[in-house]
């Protein structure tokens, strides 16, 4: 039997970076993963997600990103568009003053960096290849019994084991979930042209194709949001006939295409626990919520959620009060629930308002998008938000904390 502060299940992105901001308070960690430690590997890009400047503010703190920006594409312009319509707007890096506006990164690479940092914390052990056999609560602690026949005793219990999450079913919290209605292609191709770092989308009326700068300036991780009858169609074609197919849905925006990966075929969801505590077991990142990935914010929001966390543990300790009170489990739930509420409303909006072939419809939003693109003040506090510069964020994160640390974007 080990007695632990908190135990982290789940090694992904968000219960690694957890893990490490939680570190330099001196609780002891415990984390439990059932899949392998992740292995220093060059970047493949099978699966990306687009970090934005709160999270690169966060990597940076956490001395990650110097590992992190060997292996990234950062993107100085974005173009989304309606397909077929006059309907277009624009970002850049330059009219933001700022050098990037993002980062894609490959999601394993990111694991792989943040790992070899918690390896390096005395305060935090790691169970990998380890699975959960039971879950029980008594009013002291958590006891997690693993399949090994070990238990583990601890006083909080953070549930970061993903959509799908086992410590959340297993305590049966309430989700609230829909179907999209979509699947997700995503692949990497070689373009003709180079991508100029510029991440693109565009939108046709059964679903968004995004195309995301990757290093090499002739290669693009798209991913093609549709419904599943016809991802499954795309996912038969041959890889050429594919390559045409995603060719044709860009506009030849980066020329002709080719495929230069396997193809995967990620099943859409919307889920979101309605519940996020429950006695000393808290939910965050994708086992409390998951939303469409038009918006590249999903990897964004899970950061967040654990900076919260951890930032409202550090402050009970500073006051000298119980770092697990219900008070302050109460107040993450209250944050992160309305800031996850207010994204995925955003996302489902936006998905609807851009489905739909009709031609009125269609005249009304190519008009909405060209009159956006002109509204600078608009616009510059949409980006704001998409950027991280904005909203209720930790502090570790605000745009003054760079300036604070020394870090440079």
């Amino acid at each position: 039997m080990q007695h632990c502060d908190i135990t982290i299940v789940g090694a992904g992105s968000a219960g690694l970076t957890l893990a490490l901001l939680l570190a330099p308070l001196k609780l002891s960690i415990q984390l439990v993963e059932k899949g392998p430690a992740p292995e220093p590997a060059a970047a493949e890009f099978q699966r990306v997600s687009a970090l934005n400047l709160a999270s690169q503010r966060l990597f940076a703190q956490l001395g990650i990103w110097p590992g992190l920006s060997e292996q990234l594409a950062a993107y100085q312009q974005m173009e989304v568009w309606q397909a077929d319509s006059f309907g277009r707007i624009g970002f850049s890096a330059e009219e933001q003053q700022l050098p990037a506006l993002g980062w894609i990164c490959d999601n394993e690479h990111i694991r792989q960096q943040l790992y070899q940092r918690v390896k390096q914390a005395p305060n935090v052990q790691c169970h990998f290849n380890s699975s959960i056999q039971r879950i029980s609560q008594g009013e002291q602690n958590v006891a997690l019994q693993l399949d090994s026949g070990e238990l583990l005793l601890s006083r909080l219990l953070v549930a970061a084991d993903g959509a799908n999450s086992f410590v959340r079913e297993s305590l049966q919290l309430p989700l609230t979930h829909w179907d999209y209605q979509h699947h997700a292609l995503v692949a990497t191709l070689t373009s003709t042209e180079p991508h100029q770092a510029t991440a693109r989308q565009v939108f046709w009326p059964d679903g968004p194709l995004a195309l995301l700068p990757l290093p090499d300036s002739r290669q693009v991780s798209i991913v093609w949001s549709v419904p599943p009858e016809r991802a499954q169609a795309l996912q038969a074609l041959s890889a050429d006939d594919f390559a045409r197919a995603v060719t044709a849905a860009s506009q030849s925006v980066l020329g002709p295409l080719q495929l230069a990966s396997t193809r995967q075929l990620i099943p859409l969801r919307m889920r979101y626990a309605n519940q996020w505590v429950q006695g000393r077991v808290l939910l965050v990142a994708d086992a409390a919520h998951s939303i469409h990935p038009l918006a590249g914010q999903g990897m964004n929001l899970g950061l967040m959620d654990v900076a919260a966390l951890a930032e409202l543990i550090s402050e009970q300790l500073e006051q000298q009060l119980e770092f697990d009170c219900p008070r302050m489990l109460a107040r993450y739930q209250r944050w992160r629930k309305s800031e996850a509420q207010s994204l995925i409303l955003a996302m489902e909006a936006f998905k609807r308002g851009f489905s739909g072939g009709a031609l009125l419809p269609k005249l009304l939003r190519s008009v909405g998008m060209t009159l956006l693109d002109q509204q600078g003040g608009l616009k510059q506090r949409m980006m704001a938000l998409a950027l991280g510069n904005q909203g209720d964020l930790p502090k570790c994160v605000r745009p003054d904390a760079r300036r604070a640390s020394g870090v440079v974007e």
